[in-house]
């Protein structure tokens, strides 16, 4: 049971961080203007939901330099720090 819960912390925090490099790439797109089929707006527009309460604090604490959004990688960072915090501390109770 213990190991399940791990798993399933380390699942989702694998999820977010893969949201995060789909948001990254789909912002790439829409910046070349490329024409996508609408649902593809439709997940682009859901992944952003998701993402923005973690990315939107980081960019207002640092902003993009010359166009340069360097939020995601901090994200990462942080979310593989807390992701590694949370499982130890699980580890030491269990």
């Amino acid at each position: 049971m213990s190991y399940a819960l791990i798993r399933l912390i380390n699942t989702l925090f694998q999820v977010f961080s893969f949201l995060i490099l789909v948001q990254v790439i789909g912002s790439w797109v829409l910046a070349a203007r490329v024409r996508l089929p609408t649902w593809a707006y439709d997940i682009l527009r859901a992944v952003d939901a998701i993402t923005a309460p973690v990315l939107n604090p980081i960019r207002r604490l640092i902003p993009s330099l010359g166009g340069l959004d360097l939020s995601p990688i901090i994200a990462l960072i942080l979310l593989d720090l807390a992701r590694t915090v949370i499982v130890r501390a699980l580890l030491g109770i269990l």
